[in-house]
């Protein structure tokens, strides 16, 4: 599911559509944004290894209710089922932060992006998103000084997108109208501004706290490590290039993509259908895979936009790989 242009807190399009079909979407957001269950939030998952600017910044992701192995941070595996077939799955018993690190130019300044994947086993019935294999970008914008102007999020399929300006960014970097203090985002309220404590010691880390079943994100802040401590049991987290996703390994001594890599999925996960997704929306939105997790990268190498908005004739506007212009288009104005 994705969003759509001119929103300061981005929300369901306003596109027409039969209300029967309307009203089971507008459950199953509902449910999606309400449903929470048991919200045991005592195991948070923290980066371990990787290029230290990476760890510096990389969050401390804490979902709720760990003790459901959907709701964990996994790594992606392959195997192959009874035909021989080989089947894509993530294995909650470890935990993996995907990583890669790139760099923009926005209005006279560089700035670098360092992103972050992570993957769950399944967001279970009957959330609108339910489906195997979904995940979770959280993407962190430095200046030129490598501090934290602006945090991204956003699920692997392109939905839920979320941004989180901190203190450190100039005001007229904000889209016009912003809300300073509060956002709704499909449901779920976080914060207009994230502050950033000074001074900002490397004792200090990003927080994303997720919401049992849907892994949507419902706070972001920082929080000093002796805090942690105090509030989870911590969990070490492997930090791994992104590239790792291409070659996982199979028991037979060969390798497989998390992603398809020919015919008309080219660039989709593997194994992560949403059926309900495909019911209600890809009919309107124009798109059969709607809701499936994707790689994310150049259009002309995946194979696959990973646009944000769901107008059909916005994806390539709102594609987030050229992160320069998606900001735009979303009406940021970095200096």
């Amino acid at each position: 599911m994705k969003t759509l242009r001119g929103l300061a807190a981005p929300r369901h399009p306003g596109l027409p559509f039969p209300h029967l079909a309307l009203g089971v979407l507008l459950l199953l957001v509902y449910t999606s944004a309400a449903t929470s269950g048991a919200v045991s939030e005592t195991q948070a998952y923290v980066a371990s290894g990787g290029p230290p600017l990476a760890n510096r910044h990389a969050p401390v992701i804490a979902p709720q209710n760990t003790l459901r192995s959907y709701n964990r941070v996994g790594t992606p595996a392959a195997r192959r089922d009874t035909d021989g077939k080989v089947e894509i799955y993530i294995d909650s018993r470890f935990p993996t932060f995907y990583f890669q690190q790139r760099q923009f130019r926005m209005g006279q300044s560089r700035y670098t992006n360092l992103i972050y994947r992570v993957h769950f086993e399944r967001v279970p019935y009957p959330h609108l998103t339910s489906g195997k294999n979904g995940g979770l970008f959280i993407i962190v914008t430095l200046d030129e000084a490598r501090r934290p102007v602006l945090i991204t999020t956003v699920h692997t399929c392109g939905c839920y997108l979320a941004f989180l300006p901190t203190t450190l960014l100039p005001g007229g970097a904000f889209p016009d109208g912003w809300n300073r203090e509060r956002q709704r985002v499909y449901g779920i309220d976080l914060p207009g501004i994230v502050p950033v404590p000074q001074p900002f010691t490397a004792d200090q880390r990003l927080v994303v706290t997720l919401k049992h079943r849907t892994h949507r994100v419902t706070d972001v802040h920082f929080m000093g490590m002796a805090q942690l401590q105090e509030r989870y049991r911590l969990v070490n987290a492997s930090l791994a290039p992104v590239a790792q996703l291409k070659q996982l390994p199979l028991r037979d001594g060969t390798t497989t993509s998390f992603y398809h890599e020919e015919g008309a999925a080219r660039g989709y996960v593997k194994n992560a259908l949403k059926p309900f997704e495909l019911l209600l929306m890809s009919w309107w939105a124009l798109d059969a895979r709607v809701g499936m997790d994707k790689e994310y990268g150049p259009a002309e190498e995946t194979g696959t936009v990973f646009y944000t908005s769901l107008r059909p004739w916005k994806r390539k506007d709102s594609d987030m790989w050229p992160f320069a212009d998606f900001l735009a288009f979303w009406g940021w104005r970095l200096p």
